[in-house]
């Protein structure tokens, strides 16, 4: 048996994922590459995050990954202005039966800024002793030996419009973590390899988001839920370090917000939100309004590749994207960080040749479940964007989703558990165990019943 340190692998991407991949990766190389393609000189950070001016959630479960990942972290992000708090009791909730009554759920939320996390754990990793960032560098293709991936070719960016210097960076194991617009499916078929199967789910949701500064509220975070396909819009809010307070309006099925302040302001007002409209009122906005619109859910099938390069494994976003409305994306990216960890202890003794199947073929089953929650509410939206009738278990499942909101207004221990589930600290299933199942039935009521007594 031996545990000697592996040689070198390389990471593509330096977001949250690939941060994570990397201090998990420093544990077993000798040497870690972080190739990122952004120069990361300005202040706010990478420019190839988009998303990064909205609201951003991570999940109570991969909160607590990254704190063992990155031990006294939760702190640190506490220390820079990043209020932990009870989602229960201090984020007030609205469904489409009405507000949520505020109680005290055990599950703790984290608001902080996009760039404060990942400038944190970026801090981190690069002051490890094996690791290496190479920022203002991309990557053009595999590099290839043997049928199995030995590297990357990259080019690290140039002034004055030159095409700058290329190489290859030769390494054990290459980890894309790239994101949703990863270009893996490109580099794989310029390589020869099949393209891997897509699967795309787009509910035509859009983000505009504006930031403010704001005195204190008597809370830290703010959730109008749409519901389809009645209720396109919605808004999330976060109070965050520095005074500021991020406020994204989204809306489903082409109902977007508008990039414009007045029309923004407008399409916020008509939430219909007391919290939401006295935050506006006692707030002073910052200028401009930032939209996002590549919300799709995209999934892309490498593990039923049937013929794939060896050493190569795609991670995060670059394998399954959410729309990221549903909180989920840097919480299942971290929860693949950890399952790569237990692959590379096991490749300590048995190598790393197949490794990177068996790990894809892992990913694919992590995926699974997050997948399903994440597009059975996306796909009634596109359904009803496409009119097309939904099938019966679409049916069913909105339902009953609806008759469960409904219970969580008006009965705590169903909102404790919906944030649980929702947070990943109990499985999707207790959502149907005997107790919920039975009020869900009984004394759960729908948009339609609604319409139909009132």
């Amino acid at each position: 048996m031996t545990h000697d340190r592996l040689a070198c692998a390389v990471v593509i991407g330096s977001g949250i994922c690939g941060l994570a991949a990397a201090r998990v990766l420093s544990d077993h190389f000798e040497r870690v590459v972080l190739v990122e393609r952004d120069d990361l000189s300005g202040e706010r950070g990478r420019r190839g995050v988009p998303q990064a001016r909205h609201v951003h959630g991570l999940l109570a479960r991969g909160g607590q990954h990254l704190e063992e990942l990155f031990p006294g972290l939760r702190d640190e992000l506490r220390s820079a202005g990043g209020p932990l708090f009870d989602h229960g009791e201090m984020a007030p909730t609205r469904v489409w039966a009405g507000a949520i009554p505020p109680v005290r759920s055990g599950v703790l939320a984290h608001a902080f800024s996009r760039d404060l996390l990942e400038s944190r754990i970026r801090t981190r990793v690069v002051a490890l002793p094996s690791v290496e960032l190479r920022a203002g560098t991309a990557v053009e293709e595999l590099h290839l030996e043997g049928g199995r991936v030995a590297g990357v070719r990259v080019r690290t960016a140039a002034a004055d419009g030159e095409k700058g210097h290329s190489e290859v960076l030769e390494a054990d194991l290459v980890v894309d973590a790239s994101g949703r617009f990863s270009a893996l499916p490109d580099w794989l078929e310029k390589a020869g390899f099949p393209r891997p199967r897509e699967t795309v789910v787009d509910a035509g949701l859009a983000y505009a988001t504006r930031t403010f500064t704001a005195p204190p509220q008597a809370y830290w975070g703010l959730q109008q839920i749409n519901q389809a396909p009645e209720h396109p819009r919605g808004v999330y809010v976060a109070g965050v370090e520095q005074g500021r307070w991020i406020v994204t309006l989204f809306g489903a099925a082409d109902d977007h917000p508008p990039a414009d302040e007045e029309g923004w302001l407008e399409f916020a007002r008509s939430l219909g939100n007391l919290h939401l409209d006295r935050l506006l009122d006692a707030a002073t906005p910052e200028p401009g309004v930032h939209r996002f619109t590549r919300t799709q859910n995209r999934r892309v099938e490498y593990a039923a590749l049937t013929r794939r390069p060896d050493r190569l494994i795609a991670i995060g976003d670059s394998v399954c994207a959410f729309n990221p409305v549903y909180g989920q994306g840097m919480t299942v990216s971290v929860l693949q960080t950890v399952a790569l960890g237990r692959h590379l202890e096991r490749a300590r003794t048995r190598g790393l040749d197949g490794m990177a199947r068996r790990y894809q073929r892992e990913i694919a089953r992590l995926i699974r479940l997050p997948w399903l929650m994440s597009t059975s509410e996306d796909l009634i939206w596109q359904h009803h964007r496409e009119g097309k009738a939904l099938p019966a278990l679409l049916r069913a499942s909105n339902w009953y989703k609806q008759r469960l909101l409904y219970l969580a207004v008006h009965d705590p221990e169903v909102f404790r558990l919906f944030l649980r589930v929702y947070h990943m600290l109990a499985p999707t299933a207790a959502m149907a165990g005997p107790r919920i199942l039975a009020k869900v039935i009984f004394s759960g009521e729908s948009p339609a019943a609604q319409r139909t007594v009132n």
